[in-house]
Parts: C-alpha cells; sequence; structure tokens
C-alpha cells in the first residue's frame, strides 16, 4: 500500500510539471508540426480540337506543325456549330463546307485565329443557312493564308490555296430560263469540280451570313477552269444583315472580292495585288461601300514580275441580259484607286447594263496606261429603269482623276460623252497624296454627301479613303 501510495505522489508533481510547461513559456521546445505539403500545380489541359465530326463521320484530325504548335485539319462538310480558337492553327483539306445548304450551323473563329489552305482547291464556304462570326481585331486579326505562307513566299505568290466563300438566300437576277421551278432565281457557286452543285441566292433580301471584321485573306485564288476560279472572298448573293468592315484581300490570283447580286454592305476594304479585278460585282448587287483602298502597286511591280492586274472596279449587272431585274445598282464612296505602273486594264469599268454612283473618289494612273474609266453597252448609259435621267443611274459624285491625257481611251466617244454630262461631277487633279492619306489637291475637291443616303453612311469631310490629317486605318492589323 504505501509502494502505491508514494508512486501516486510521484506522478502528481510530474503531472503538474506537464501543465506548467504547456503555459506557454518564452522557452517553449515542444515540436511543432511541420506543414502539409503544398498540393501539385494542376497541369494544363493539352489543346483539343472542336469534338465535332463531317457529314462523313470523320473526326477533325488533330495534329502539330514544323514549330511544335498545335493544328487541326477539316474536310468536307459539317453540319454542327464549333469554334476555331486561336490557340491553334486551323487547316483547310479541300473544300470545307459550313452548312449542307438545309442545316444552320455556326462557325465561330477567335480573334488571333490563323487558317491555312493546304493546296489550290481548299477553301472555306458558308452555304446558305450557315453563318461565320469572324470578329477579329486591330491588335488581333483573324488570318486566312496558305501553309506555305512562313515568311520566304515570293511578293507576288498568289493562288496557293482556294479563298472564302459566303452563300446567301438574298436576291440575284438571271434569265428567265435560269429561274427555278418556283419562279426564283439560283444558281451555282464557283469554286467546285465538275458535278457539284451548291446554290445560292432567295427571296430574302434581310438574310445574314454572319460577321466579318478584321480579316486578311493572302494568296488564294485557285483556277478550276478557265471559267470557274475563286475569289479572295466572294458574296453570293448575301444579304444585308451580314456585317462586314476591315477586311484585306492580298495577291489573289482572280478577284480580290466580288458580290453575285445580293444586298450586303461594306466598310474599310483594302485591296492589294489582286490579279483578275480588285472589286467586281454582278447579277444585280445593291449594297453600299465606304473606305475602299485598291492599290494595284502593292506588291511592288519592279520586284514582283507577276503583279500585273487587271481591272480594278469591274461593274456589271448581267452579261446575258443587261436589263435584268433587280439591277445592279451600289453607291460607293469614299475609294482611292493606285493604278499599276507597268500594266492594267480599266481602272473602272461600268458595264452591261448596271446603275452604280460611286462618289468622292479618286482614280491615279501615275504611267498615263489608261484609260481611267470605261462604260460600255448601251444599256448602262440609257435610260434603262429610270425614264427620268438620259444617262440613267450611272453617276459619278465628287470623283478625282490624276489620269494624264488617257482619261477614257483614245476613242471611247461612249464614255466621254458619259462624263461630259450634267448628273456627274469629275475633275482633273494633280496627285498630291503621301501614301494614301489626301493631299491639298485632294482636299481641295468639293465632297458629296447628298448621295449618301440612309443610317449607313460615316460622314466624310474630304474626298478618298484617308483625309488629310487623317490616320491610315490599314496600319496594323493588316500587315503582311
Amino acid at each position: 500500500m504505501f509502494k502505491s501510495r508514494f508512486l501516486k505522489l510521484l506522478v502528481i508533481p510530474v503531472v503538474l510539471g506537464i501543465f506548467v510547461s504547456c503555459g506557454g513559456s518564452d522557452n517553449d521546445t515542444t515540436p511543432v508540426a511541420p506543414p502539409a505539403p503544398a498540393a501539385p500545380a494542376p497541369v494544363a489541359a493539352s489543346f483539343e480540337c472542336p469534338s465535332v465530326t463531317n457529314s462523313a463521320g470523320t473526326a477533325v484530325v488533330q495534329g502539330t506543325d514544323a514549330a511544335g504548335g498545335d493544328t487541326c485539319t477539316y474536310t468536307g462538310t459539317y453540319t454542327d456549330s464549333f469554334t476555331m480558337a486561336s490557340e491553334a492553327t486551323h487547316v483547310l483539306s479541300g473544300p470545307v463546307n459550313i452548312g449542307d445548304d438545309t442545316a444552320t450551323p455556326i462557325l465561330t473563329v477567335e480573334a488571333g485565329t490563323t487558317i491555312r489552305g493546304e493546296s489550290g482547291p481548299d477553301s472555306l464556304n458558308i452555304l446558305r443557312g450557315a453563318k461565320i462570326i469572324a470578329a477579329g481585331t486591330a491588335a488581333a486579326p483573324i488570318i486566312m493564308t496558305s501553309t506555305s505562307d512562313d515568311g520566304t513566299l515570293a511578293a507576288d505568290a498568289q493562288g496557293q490555296w482556294g479563298g472564302l466563300q459566303l452563300m446567301g438566300r438574298a436576291t440575284l437576277n438571271c434569265t428567265d430560263a435560269e429561274k427555278n421551278s418556283a419562279g426564283v432565281c439560283e444558281r451555282a457557286a464557283e469554286g467546285y469540280s465538275s458535278g457539284i452543285t451548291v446554290p445560292y441566292g432567295g427571296t430574302n433580301d434581310l438574310d445574314s451570313s454572319g460577321t466579318l471584321s478584321y480579316v486578311v485573306v493572302k494568296y488564294a485564288g485557285n483556277q478550276i477552269t478557265p471559267t470557274n476560279e475563286l475569289n479572295g472572298i466572294a458574296f453570293y448573293a448575301v444579304g444585308n444583315s451580314t456585317s462586314v468592315s476591315y477586311i484585306r484581300v492580298h495577291n489573289n490570283a482572280d478577284d480580290g472580292i466580288e458580290f453575285f447580286g445580293g444586298t450586303v454592305s461594306f466598310k474599310y476594304a483594302y485591296l492589294t495585288g489582286n490579279q483578275d479585278d480588285s472589286f467586281d460585282y454582278t447579277n444585280g448587287w445593291r449594297g453600299n461601300a465606304q473606305w475602299v483602298i485598291i492599290d494595284q502597286n502593292t506588291p511592288d511591280p519592279a520586284t514582283a514580275t507577276s503583279n500585273r492586274p487587271d481591272n480594278g472596279m469591274e461593274f456589271d449587272n448581267n452579261g446575258d441580259a443587261n436589263n435584268a431585274l433587280p439591277r445592279s445598282n451600289p453607291t460607293i464612296s469614299n475609294f482611292l484607286i493606285l493604278g499599276n505602273t507597268v500594266a492594267h486594264g480599266e481602272l473602272v469599268h461600268t458595264r452591261e447594263g448596271t446603275n452604280a454612283t460611286l462618289a468622292n473618289g479618286i482614280i491615279v494612273d501615275a504611267s498615263n496606261l489608261g484609260p481611267c474609266w470605261e462604260v460600255d453597252n448601251d444599256a448602262t448609259v440609257t435610260a434603262a429603269s429610270d425614264g427620268t435621267n438620259a444617262y440613267g443611274k450611272l453617276v459619278a459624285a465628287s470623283v478625282a482623276m490624276a489620269c494624264g491625257t488617257n482619261k477614257y481611251g483614245s476613242s471611247d466617244t461612249m464614255t466621254s460623252t458619259w462624263a461630259a454630262a450634267s448628273t456627274n461631277s469629275i475633275t482633273d487633279i494633280t496627285s498630291s497624296l503621301t501614301g494614301y492619306v489626301n493631299g491639298a489637291n485632294e482636299s481641295a475637291v468639293t465632297v458629296n454627301t447628298s448621295v449618301l443616303v440612309g443610317a449607313f453612311w460615316d460622314t466624310p469631310t474630304e474626298i478618298g479613303a484617308i483625309p488629310s490629317g487623317g490616320t491610315d486605318w490599314t496600319a496594323g492589323w493588316s500587315d503582311l
């Protein structure tokens, strides 16, 4: 018993000592548990291409390019919506169709994205009912080019891949024999091999094919046959709910931009080195355009021997039926055309029954090659659908020409007679441009705002594409 008490007495002070030790002494040497190890940093998931399949059930092919960057390769027809992300390069293999003329998918292209065509037939095609939302920014434009575009292409490289085509359901004109069983004019788009028919046209002038903004298309324009060629950007019966601004087409083997009927309008187009016509329309286009630069001298003709373009602007109604309705009748304001100094066609060619108002423009032919403007076909300069004007609705309003002695061609009485009509205002000047910016001679020409009717228009202070003291809107986003 004594021993048990003795042990209890010994335990009491030991326990008391423990409590005293835990009282927060400055000399506390009690071990502290080490912190738990930090959780490992999450590993970023590898990039994944869109998880869509084409109509044949084939998935988008993921890969890498020579620099180790991610690529996504597309082929065939896609009827589901998807996004081309800027983290990867998106490669077209053959004609790539968004939609099948019945489905309504939306292709979204992120700002800063690059799309490349592998070879001549490769094109991006937005079919009727589908949309493209390609909204780049000035700091992050969307680039559409070829897989060979690695900085080593020749200055006059062209035809490396197909191009961009939009097919809409707006109205266009054709002969009665060409209309479908419902009496509606529909046509088949170019750019497809024999036996493949992709229709465009309809009855909805308010149709939308989406958005193009800060988009650069370069080195495109494949020729399938001499009469079946791809343009840089083709607008097939595209409606006026489509938004188009800040587009550049460079070194296209056929036309830079072409409109086949429709009602779509656009602002800020920069067209350089295109080998057929820089700006072309036909079959009843009735949109508006403002701020257009056509520079046939970029690339420099002295160093790019294949840079021998045709027309700056080629404007038609219908080659088979000049008076077909709806008649082409756009208004185009604030344009600048610089003619190639070695060879070119007409810098403005209006023909085949078109009406048009060309306002506040500048045409420069530094080498006096001419003609700067040519008008062809009786239907183009006769009353046609407008019985009040002896020269129809083909009007030049505040247009300045620095064209030497060959403005209209040496024996073109039709054009010279039309140009002298009281409905036209054409001024001869000596160019004082600095780059694309107006000098004193351009800024002195009276600007015409009376022909710019509606909410679409910016109110210009001068003729031309960039007023004196203005900012070059081509800079930065359109750099090659």
